[in-house]
């Protein structure tokens, strides 16, 4: 019975880890003109992403930044762009995903 309640109890832990919530948001402060994007061509768009994470207060890896995401998909105008959140209890990461040519 003890083994049962230990195995519970880690699994309850480990269930409130791994979980946390996801938001899309357009960037609020953007130097991107998309007034003169065609939407229904986005797919035809090359598109780069770039994240960053973090471990309580602490960056544990890259950077999520417009010009990183469009120099990993070789983009020179980037046309669109999105930025995603996802948080956990002891930590989040951030990306951003652009679209362009």
């Amino acid at each position: 019975m003890k083994s049962i309640l230990k195995y519970s109890v880690l699994t309850m832990a480990a269930m409130l880890l791994v979980t946390g919530c996801t938001y899309k948001t357009s960037a609020g402060i953007s130097n991107v003109d998309i007034s003169q994007t065609d939407m229904g061509k986005i797919d035809s768009l090359k598109s780069g992403e770039s994240c960053q994470s973090r471990f309580l207060i602490f960056p544990t890896g890259f950077d999520a930044t417009a010009k990183t995401a469009a120099k990993n998909a070789g983009i020179s105008k980037i046309e669109y762009q999105e930025v995603s959140s996802t948080s956990y209890i002891l930590g989040s990461s951030s990306c951003i995903k652009v679209y362009g040519n």
